[in-house]
């Protein structure tokens, strides 16, 4: 359980909180690169309590700007897109990219322009995907080297989707390594045809409930970028499978694959503000591009990634609504949960946005009973209740300076009892083959 002191730093983000300040520190992902065509239409986006407006200036560079005007609040979401900014209708108001105003056309003289200073983010294009740093720090730190952005496009998969809920309980599932003997598994593990699928579409799960070990021992051990979890299930053979689980700071997540697999995924979950989470999914291989089967799995929802949306609004983020919701019950088939499915939610990325949204807007911690499955989502709360204090109080900079140590993957490894599992998984761990792993 959580103070409310606690559960309040580890869930506000909005500007001003101290978990939103240390959220700043890092690049964050607005929309992907194919959204947004020089001088054309712009997008309504929010983060981390703010409305922006994400737009491709004439000359093809990305922008992201405050969306309501300075001069009297007028939305840019209709304004024009210039040579390197954006210009407001209502009184031809013009910005730079970062901000400056540039020129006021309805003012004499023109002296008034250089007192005023709007809202405008620095942006980079990587990995197929638009980033925004919102920090203060100039210029902004280096962009993480996380391993799909600086392989070939036709080597990842990535999709996103709004989540009504707070952006942390999102997370928490994403380092849970236990419910999948629950939320997405069979009734029956020696359920072949089902486990078949779960390995299918999710890369490793369908092996973990095989092993019919419910309860797996957590062990985790902090990194210099965040936090390294492993899962130990016990085998029929006497041999452990080790699910290891990566926390990148401070909202990435990579599930485990499967054994003997390169294809990783990772999910990162960016805050649209208290209420709201964009769950950002990723899937890569590193040596190949993906086929178009393993895509279109994904595209019909079958594992993490959920694709299938309610009819777009210009809205932030209102075209990635998704229709599989609460008022529809997200798809449940009581059927197969009474037969076959411990529960009936189609598709796992569905299945886990019921639960999470099922908790309410903001978890109240104070409420919760948290047992030895839970260590490593204590974790990784203490690690950036940690991070934002430090940060808060004595201006410690935030983890993960280094962009090489974010080059890293998640793994599932068999060892033998006794075995120390980080050094049995760091071969699999380590995207760049001879690098350590730096504990902090």
């Amino acid at each position: 359980m959580l103070s409310r002191e606690d559960n309040d730093l580890l869930t506000g983000t909005s500007p001003g909180t101290p978990m939103g300040a240390l959220i700043r520190q890092y690049w964050i992902p607005v929309v992907t690169s194919n959204e947004l065509v020089a001088g054309g239409r712009v997008k309504r986006v929010k983060l981390l309590g703010e409305r922006l407006i994400a737009f491709r200036a004439k000359n093809g560079r990305p922008g992201l700007i405050g969306e309501f005007c300075p001069h009297r609040l007028a939305s840019l979401y209709f304004g024009r897109v210039e040579d390197a900014g954006m210009r407001c209708v209502y009184h031809g108001w013009q910005f730079g990219m970062d901000g400056r105003c540039l020129e006021m056309p309805n003012e004499p003289g023109g002296g008034f322009a250089s007192k005023i200073r709007h809202v405008g983010y620095p942006c980079e294009e990587r990995g197929g995907m638009i980033w925004a740093y919102m920090g203060p720090a100039s210029p902004p730190p280096p962009m993480p080297h996380l391993e799909w952005t600086l392989l070939p496009d036709a080597h990842s998969f990535a999709s996103k989707r709004v989540q009504e809920c707070n952006w942390f309980q999102a997370m928490e599932g994403g380092v849970d390594s236990s419910h999948i003997s629950f939320l997405h598994a069979p009734l029956d593990h020696a359920d072949a045809e089902v486990t078949r699928e779960l390995d299918a579409a999710s890369f490793g799960v369908g092996s973990a409930v095989q092993t019919a070990d419910r309860a797996p021992r957590f062990e985790v051990v902090d990194t210099d970028y965040g936090v390294l979890i492993g899962a130990q299930r016990s085998r029929p053979d006497g041999t452990h499978l080790w699910r290891v689980t990566q926390f990148l700071m401070p909202f990435y997540t990579m599930p485990p694959t499967d054994l003997d697999e390169k294809i990783t995924q990772s999910h990162i979950w960016v805050p649209m503000d208290d209420a709201n989470v964009i769950n950002w999914m990723v899937t890569w291989h590193p040596d190949r591009p993906l086929t178009r089967e393993e895509i279109d799995l994904n595209v019909a929802g079958r594992g993490a990634h959920v694709c299938d949306y309610l009819p777009p609004t210009s809205e932030p983020y209102g075209d990635i609504r998704t229709s599989a919701n609460r008022d529809n019950d997200y798809g449940m088939d009581w059927d197969a949960h009474r037969t076959r499915m411990f529960c009936g939610i189609p598709g796992f990325g569905v299945q886990d946005q019921a639960i999470q949204e099922s908790q309410g807007e903001i978890v109240d911690r104070a409420l919760e009973h948290l047992g030895t499955s839970d260590t490593a989502i204590i974790h990784v709360r203490r690690r950036l209740m940690n991070a934002a204090r430090a940060l808060r109080d004595r201006g410690t900079p935030a983890p993960g300076r280094d962009p090489e140590s974010f080059h890293v993957r998640s793994a599932s490894v068999v060892l033998a009892p006794g075995a120390k599992w980080v050094e049995g998984a760091l071969p699999r761990v380590m995207a760049k083959p001879g690098r350590q792993l730096t504990l902090a």
